[in-house]
């Protein structure tokens, strides 16, 4: 079989959110030649850019990897989707677009664990940097950057309601959560332009294919990082059932995600000794935490069932035309909104040192009809409160040596007790949001959620049973000062060089918030410390 063979200076893996913004920034500078490559493949129709896509595109093969946990014993053995974009764009092209940026505590706590250089003060001007945002105040916002951050130009009267319930139960009011504090209760802010989804290739790589020193190849799998000693050199990969041969003159680095890029590391050999052993993988450096420290959200999504017309009504035949027509002709409309109307960060109870939930309002209700996600004729809204920083870990792990087997996950969502504590006080406030006025007049019932007079052991069953993933995972490579940490503060990979990781696989811990504008900020850190190192 003739194998292919190109080269560029800097070969980045995966076009995901922190992969499109970094190859982006490296290809500003003339003379560097930059290689972004992909294992999904580009769309013709442009479904993705339609935010109420989504609904079409998570699960569906051609656009998401459709990752499937392990049993959790932590949830009574529970299996469920993992889903990530598998299409230029990566999960930014499937996600709910809520743009959040998490807090300042979160960035200075990654500080003080050893993580020079990621302190607030320090991603602040990044994050500035990567947007043009409606913000009602810029001192902390920007206004020049590629990625379009837009106020929602379509608004349910239930979210509204959602607001002043929450203000009247002790949550503060805040008029940007992106802004000087993270904490209260506001409108929410999205990925979206002109209606349309403004994923990171929307916005990084896009607008650029025409660089003479960026080449973007899809369909690309990856099957493992090569080396010479220790020093990466490029990718095996095949494209299209031939084999790819890359070479990388200077850096190969990784921004696969919080799933792949810990696979595509162990595939490499670099990973721990005896878990490489048993699938026939020679060990380049031995680093056992590949993998581990798996970090997610936990929480629950709540259905009430409203007395009030809610989004729900407008998935009728004739109404769902209609609002289609409106978003096609650029007016406003439910399919031209995030999920999210309303995001909130409380303190669960008054003792906490920082928020610890979180809440999101989606004005609609779903449900699975023959694995298809369908929105019945109810008046149904959701409520979804999670834990920021959970104390819960889970792992990755290889099931073979083939790059096209789905790796392990094992989420172990609820292992810390603590966790379930938390969480325990976000159902408590998710019913005190749904007796209290506006939105709890409007409550005719929480749909499977026990009566608070059942008691705690009712209610932590149900969190066993109900808990999820907020498709937020994170901190499978991790990043760290200290000897056993994957990445250091300069996202090398310990123990090789030449290869770097650069996605939220780093996460030292997880932050307050979804994660894609993170991501963007790792990307924007990244080109900087790949840039001062040249």
């Amino acid at each position: 079989m003739t194998t292919e063979t190109i080269e560029a200076d800097y070969v980045v893996v995966g076009a995901g959110s922190a992969g499109c913004v970094l190859a982006s920034r490296l290809s500003e500078t003339p003379g560097v030649s930059v290689l972004l490559v992909e294992a999904g493949t580009r769309e013709r129709i442009g479904l993705t850019r339609m935010p109420a896509a989504l609904m079409r595109t998570i699960g569906n093969p051609r656009y998401d990897w459709g990752y499937r946990s392990e049993p959790d014993p932590t949830r009574n053995g529970l299996v469920e989707d993992w889903p990530r974009g598998k299409v230029p764009g990566g999960s930014s092209a499937i996600n709910g677009m809520i743009f959040i940026r998490g807090a300042a505590a979160d960035y200075d706590a990654w500080e003080s664990l050893g993580c020079a250089g990621w302190g607030w003060r320090d991603v602040l001007p990044l994050f500035r940097r990567m947007e043009t945002a409606d913000a009602p105040d810029n001192a902390t916002r920007g206004g020049m950057g590629p990625q379009r951050v837009s106020a929602l130009a379509w608004r349910h009267p239930v979210a509204s309601d959602f607001i002043a319930s929450g203000v009247a139960a002790g949550i503060p009011a805040n008029d940007d959560l992106n802004g000087a504090s993270h904490e209260g209760i506001a409108w929410n802010q999205g990925s979206t332009r002109n209606g349309l989804r403004h994923s990171a290739w929307d916005a990084f790589i896009r607008p650029n294919l025409a660089r003479p020193n960026l080449r973007t190849m899809d369909g690309v799998l990856v099957q493992r990082i090569t080396f010479e000693g220790r020093r990466a050199s490029g990718l095996a990969a095949t494209r299209n059932g031939a084999a790819l041969a890359v070479r990388a003159r200077r850096e190969v680095i990784l921004t696969a995600g919080a799933i792949n890029s810990p696979q595509l590391l162990m595939l490499s050999g670099v990973g721990e000794t005896s878990e490489l052993a048993a699938h026939g993988i020679a060990t380049v450096a031995d680093s056992p935490e590949v993998g581990r420290n798996l970090m997610e959200h936990p929480g629950l999504y709540v259905q009430a069932e409203l007395t009030v017309p809610t989004v729900n009504a407008e998935a009728a035949p004739l109404r769902a035309a209609w609002q289609f027509l409106r978003w096609a002709a650029g007016r406003p409309s439910p399919f031209g909104v995030p999920t999210a109307q309303v995001l909130a960060f409380l303190r669960s109870h008054p003792e906490a040192a920082e928020p610890d939930l979180q809440f999101h309002l989606f004005p609609y209700g779903s449900v699975l009809k023959d694995g298809k996600r369908i929105i019945p004729r109810r008046n149904l809204a959701t409520i979804l409160v999670n834990v920021n920083h959970p104390r819960s870990r889970g792992r990755l792990a290889l099931r073979s040596a083939d790059p096209a087997a789905p790796i392990a996950i094992h989420p172990r969502l609820l292992d810390d007790d603590q966790d379930v504590e938390t969480l325990l006080r976000g159902l408590g406030w998710v019913r005190r949001m749904a007796t209290t006025a506006p939105f709890g007049d409007k409550v005719k019932a929480l749909i499977g959620v026990p009566p608070a007079a059942a008691g705690r052991e009712a209610d932590i069953a149900f969190l066993r049973s109900a808990a999820r993933p907020f498709y937020h995972p994170a901190g499978t490579c991790r990043m760290g000062a200290d000897a056993r940490a994957v990445v250091a503060p300069d996202l090398r990979v310990n123990g090789v060089s030449a290869l770097r990781v650069a996605d939220i696989s780093i996460f030292p811990r997880h932050i307050a918030g979804n994660t894609n504008a993170t991501a963007l900020m790792i990307g924007e850190k990244a080109a900087e410390l790949v840039t001062q190192a040249s």
